[in-house]
């Protein structure tokens, strides 16, 4: 039975889901390769859809449903993991081999349409504004992934030709639609489903868009510890140098990664994990403080919406000895 009143932390509350929605997946998903896919996921996106629908008051009666559409994000979402991975040409996902390398690019390529078309059944089952909803956000992220590749085929010239401002604006732009978007609709859904007014379904958007953001800069810094040089190098390059980003340090960073940035950006008063973090903690605190809005009911799910982004965030970074 879904416990709604008693004080739990956000750890106990995402574990309880994370259990829930494999439950629902267990229960309604019977083909052998979507269930592999989705092993091992961490379910965050379910999590913060369900922690919506209980801050914003919904009903015993409606849990089922909001179960529902948490297990659709988590199809989504595990569709869109498993195209990246062919196309990002990672051998490895979830602790375990990606499906494309057990099964082959065409069964894993139609697997992760199977699971998109399951999870907008799910969203049309669910009411025309859900489905419009789904689809919506799956085209945004498809277009931020798209530009994120282009993004990443082009950064010298990015760098080399465009003003800093505006290449800052395109990183934020992506990473906004790729990944923010998908917790933005989350939570989004979680108040469409405990039957919220528009109001505080729009607050619990942009609290999920907040969210997401935070996310996926931890993301992009665990990436750059990690010696993974992408698009995530662009903050604190542009913080450190703005327009004067010179060729030698491009290919300097080509031939040494994180060592050379780190070095570099040191010798110019920057410090590469405080320039991440300040980000991190910019969306943390505007999370934070849309949580704290008088339009979201005195339960101690409120509580929780403050807790999430922190630790969502740690949970990431730890992994490279880092905290907000």
């Amino acid at each position: 039975m879904p416990l709604k009143s008693r004080t739990i932390t956000f750890q106990e509350f995402f574990r309880e889901v994370q259990e829930e929605v494999w439950r629902e997946i267990e229960h309604n998903i019977h083909d052998e390769d979507m269930l592999y896919a989705l092993e091992g996921g961490k379910m965050l996106r379910p999590a913060m859809l369900m922690l919506s629908f209980r801050a914003c008051d919904g009903a015993d009666e409606y849990y089922r449903y909001a179960l529902e559409s948490a297990m659709g994000m988590e199809l989504a979402h595990s569709a869109s993991l498993i195209h990246d991975d062919i196309m990002d040409g990672d051998d490895e996902r979830r602790g375990k081999l990606a499906l494309h390398v057990v099964k082959g690019l065409g069964t894993a390529i139609l697997t992760g349409h199977k699971m998109i078309s399951t999870a907008f059944r799910i969203s049309l089952s669910h009411g025309m504004e859900n489905a419009w909803i789904f689809l919506n956000t799956w085209e945004e992220t498809l277009i931020g992934q798209l530009k994120d590749i282009d993004l990443n085929a082009h950064l010298e010239d990015f760098l080399n030709g465009h003003e800093p401002e505006k290449l800052l604006q395109e990183y934020f732009k992506i990473i906004e639609m790729k990944t923010a978007s998908l917790f933005a609709t989350a939570c989004r859904a979680g108040a469409i489903e405990a039957k919220a007014n528009e109001e505080l379904r729009e607050l619990m958007r942009l609290y999920g868009r907040e969210v997401g953001m935070a996310y996926q800069l931890a993301d992009d810094l665990v990436d750059i510890a990690n010696g993974k040089l992408e698009e995530g190098i662009i903050i604190p390059l542009i913080r450190a140098y703005g327009k004067n980003i010179r060729r030698e340090l491009l290919e300097m960073l080509k031939e040494n990664g994180t060592h050379i940035l780190e070095e570099v950006l040191s010798k110019n008063g920057f410090d590469l994990k405080k320039v991440y973090l300040e980000e991190i903690r910019k969306r943390i605190a505007s999370a934070v403080e849309l949580a704290s809005s008088p339009l979201i009911p005195d339960t101690p799910y409120k509580e929780l919406l403050k807790e999430a982004p922190a630790y969502i965030v740690n949970a990431m970074i730890s992994n490279v000895d880092m905290v907000v």
